[in-house]
C-alpha cells in the first residue's frame, strides 16, 4: 500500500479515533487503527464513490468510529496500524503531505519532509467485525441540542456501578420531544427538547447509551445548527457527525421510572441568582473537599430561613460560613448535601439561566433544582399543610417544550445527607 495524505487531515481522523482504540488489549489488532485505501465494500458502503478516499476505523469491540478522508492512492491497501504510534509520529512531522508505504511484511515506512519513521502492521483482515450502519429509526437533530442535552445530564452518570442502567443515560424520543436522564443513585440529572419531525413514519424510541461513550461523543459536537444523524440499530446506535460515524452497543437493560422518583408536592420552595449559590457553594467546597487528618469528606449544611440561605461546613481543616439571599415560601427547613453533589447540578445549569428554583420537602427527601420560569418536568404542589388555602392558587406549568424554542428544559433531584445532631 501506498498513499500520501495532507497532514491536517489526517490528523483530524486520527485524533478522535484514538479516544475509541484501546491501548492495552489482548487483540493487538483492536489497539489500532484499520487503514482501507481505498474502502473496501466488504467492510461496509461508503458516501462517495472516489478512488481516492482513504477509510479510517477504530473499534474496542463495544464502541467504534469510522470516517474517510481523501488523499492519493498509488497502491491500495487494508492494515492495522497502531494507534498510538501513528498518532505520535503524524503529530511530530512536519506541515504538509505525510505519505505512507507498507510492503508485503508489514513493514510502515512514514515520511514527511526530511523525516522517515518505520513501525509495524497487520493485515487488515485480521480486523474485528464492525457492526452494519443501518436502523429502522432514524432522527436528524442539530448538533447544538445533542451537545447541550449531554453537557447538562452526563455528569450525573456512573462510572463502574454494579446496576447497569446507572452506567448510562437515558435517551428517550416521544411526541416530539427528546429526553435524556442520567442518574447515579445519589442524584439525577435530567433534559430535554424538541426534536423537527422529519420522518412521521418514526415510531417512538428509548434506550440507554454507555456514558463513556457519551463523553467521547461530545468531543466531536460543535455548538453549530448543524444536522447529526441519530440512527437506531438492532444493537447499536450510530451518530454520523460531519461525515464521521460514532457508535457503541446499547445497554441491554431497563432504565428506572425516574419520573416516580420525583417528588409531585413540597413544603419549601426558593427563587435565587443560580450564579450566586454557584459561587458559594465553590467556595465551601475548599473546606468540604479537605482531606487532611484522614476526615474525607464533609457535608454542607444549608439552611432555608427569613428569605434566605445559610450556607455551612466544618472539616479537620477549618470552617467555612456562607449566606445567598432568596425569595422563600412556605416552611424553614436545614439539610445537608454531599457538596461535589451540589457542585456539579449547578454548574451543568445552562449558562444562560441565572434564577433557579429549588423545591424542598424534608431533610431526608431530595431536592429539586430547575429554571425558575418556563416548562417544568413535573408539576409539584404546595403542600396544604403549609400553605393552607394558598396551595391552590398556584398556576401549574407547561411540561412539553415549546417547538419554537432552542432552550432546553433541565431539572436536577439531589439526595441529602443525614447530617451529625
Amino acid at each position: 500500500m501506498k498513499v500520501t495524505f495532507d497532514k491536517q487531515k489526517l490528523l483530524s481522523a486520527l485524533i478522535p479515533a484514538a479516544g475509541i482504540s484501546q491501548t492495552k488489549n489482548t487483540l493487538v489488532s483492536v489497539d489500532g487503527l484499520l487503514f482501507e485505501c481505498p474502502p473496501n465494500k466488504k467492510y461496509g458502503d461508503y458516501d462517495l464513490d472516489n478512488p481516492n478516499l482513504c477509510r479510517i476505523s477504530a473499534f474496542d469491540l463495544e464502541k467504534g468510529l469510522r470516517s474517510t478522508i481523501e488523499c492519493n492512492v498509488y497502491e491500495e491497501g487494508l492494515f492495522v496500524i497502531n494507534t498510538q504510534k501513528i498518532l505520535q509520529i503524524v503529530r511530530a512531522l512536519p506541515d504538509g503531505d505525510v505519505t505512507l508505504e507498507i510492503d508485503q511484511n508489514g513493514r510502515v515506512k512514514i515520511t514527511g519532509g526530511y523525516s522517515q519513521f518505520e513501525i509495524g502492521a497487520t493485515p487488515g483482515e485480521d480486523f474485528p467485525t464492525m457492526p452494519m450502519f443501518i436502523g429502522e429509526n432514524i432522527y436528524k437533530i442539530p448538533q447544538f441540542k445533542i451537545r447541550s442535552l449531554i453537557s447538562e445530564t452526563v455528569f450525573a452518570v456512573a462510572q463502574n456501578d454494579q446496576r447497569a442502567a446507572f452506567n448510562g443515560a437515558l435517551f428517550k424520543i416521544k411526541g416530539g420531544e427528546l429526553t435524556v436522564v442520567g442518574c447515579d443513585g445519589n442524584r439525577l440529572a435530567a433534559s430535554k427538547c424538541s426534536i423537527a419531525d422529519t420522518n412521521p413514519e418514526v415510531g417512538d424510541a428509548e434506550m440507554v447509551i454507555p456514558g463513556k461513550f457519551l463523553t467521547e461523543l461530545m468531543k466531536l459536537l460543535r455548538d453549530t445548527e448543524d444536522e447529526l444523524t441519530m440512527i437506531i440499530g438492532r444493537k447499536h446506535i450510530i451518530f454520523n457527525v460531519d461525515g464521521i460515524y460514532f457508535f457503541t452497543r446499547m445497554l441491554d437493560t431497563d432504565y428506572i421510572n425516574y419520573e416516580k422518583l420525583l417528588p409531585t408536592s413540597y413544603m419549601t420552595e426558593a427563587y435565587m441568582s443560580r450564579s450566586e449559590l454557584l459561587g458559594a457553594v465553590e467556595r465551601a467546597s475548599i473546606v468540604t473537599e479537605d482531606k487532611l487528618g484522614g476526615s474525607g469528606r464533609a457535608y454542607v449544611k444549608l439552611e432555608f430561613a427569613n428569605n434566605s440561605i445559610t450556607m455551612s461546613s466544618v472539616s479537620s481543616g477549618g470552617s467555612v460560613y456562607e449566606k445567598v439571599m432568596a425569595a422563600m415560601d412556605g416552611a424553614d427547613i436545614t439539610i445537608g448535601f454531599n457538596c461535589r453533589y451540589l457542585l456539579e447540578a449547578l454548574k451543568a445549569c445552562p449558562s444562560d439561566c441565572d434564577r433557579i428554583r429549588i423545591r424542598l420537602n424534608s431533610p431526608l427527601m431530595g431536592v429539586i433544582i430547575e429554571p425558575a420560569e418556563g416548562p417544568t418536568f413535573i408539576n409539584a404542589h404546595p403542600d396544604p399543610s403549609v400553605f393552607g388555602e394558598r396551595a391552590l392558587d398556584v398556576a401549574e406549568r407547561p411540561t412539553t417544550v415549546d417547538p419554537d424554542s432552542d432552550t432546553n428544559v433541565f431539572m436536577y433531584f439531589v439526595m441529602p445527607i443525614r447530617m451529625n445532631k
